[in-house]
């Protein structure tokens, strides 16, 4: 079994850029589109299947390979101190985010109350992280892996639950722009499973498409920040709680 991390994203990333869908995958393999999205989730490919699955997508495995290698010279997270660094620095988390969200450095300086020499040293503070390589011309190239993500219950993540959440979830969402939805309900293991799966591809979709905005250089300048809160938690709210029966309470 194929069960490299770096194969597998290499492979999603090819496919991706041939616009080749899981369900041509899940046809050419002769499999199911869920078997096909639990491969994909699990790794669990056979060296045969890669094989195939590169020649419908009409690239050589030995490339795939070098891609894979590739990706590995590449940040897949921060550390605890790195993501310190950051929330200790509004205007270093701010450019970080600008980064990510592959903004020029002129659009950065048009936008945010920062000059040209003090968003320089930001820069190359983040040159040193290793999230980004500052080129001549203040040109901002990324050195983050397709899978980046911020550490799990790590410093940027305390900093969201801590000063973001509260105020985003508690704003007004606009019928015709945003979505907001709470369910509350009885799920199995293996059903949270499948749905945490679709969670994921659904993350998976917002990088897809906020790369593809910010990399076309006809939507520079008509995209609008926006946060996506993907969220699945065992749990039930206290006042249900209180009302079972004393030998059921876990």
């Amino acid at each position: 079994m194929v069960q490299s991390k770096r194969i597998v994203q290499a492979l999603k990333g090819v496919l991706k850029e041939r616009r080749v869908s899981y369900d041509q995958v899940a046809r050419h393999l002769d499999l199911s589109l869920s078997s096909v999205k639990r491969l994909f989730s699990t790794g669990g490919f056979t060296l045969e299947r890669i094989e195939a699955i590169c020649d419908l997508a009409g690239v050589d495995i030995l490339e795939l390979a070098r891609q894979a290698e590739a990706q590995r010279l590449e940040v897949a997270s921060l550390t605890q101190d790195q993501e310190r660094e950051l929330i200790g620095d509004p205007a270093l988390l701010l450019v970080a985010i600008c980064a990510l969200n592959r903004w020029r450095f002129g659009r950065i300086v048009q936008h945010y109350q920062l000059s040209e020499p003090r968003l320089i040293q930001l820069l190359a503070r983040l040159d040193r992280m290793g999230l980004i390589e500052l080129l001549p011309g203040n040109r901002i190239k990324l050195r983050v892996a397709r899978n980046f993500a911020w550490l799990p219950g790590g410093p940027i993540h305390r900093y969201f639950v801590d000063h973001v959440q509260s105020a985003f979830l508690s704003g007004r969402f606009e019928p015709d722009r945003d979505l907001h939805r709470f369910a509350w309900g009885m799920l199995s293991a293996e059903s949270a499973t499948v749905l945490r799966e679709k969670m994921v591809e659904l993350m998976e979709t917002f990088d897809d498409l906020t790369r593809g905005d910010e990399v076309r250089p006809s939507q520079e300048g008509r995209t609008a920040g926006s946060c996506l809160l993907v969220a699945l938690r065992q749990w039930e709210p206290a006042g249900f709680r209180a009302m079972r029966r004393t030998e059921s309470i876990a």
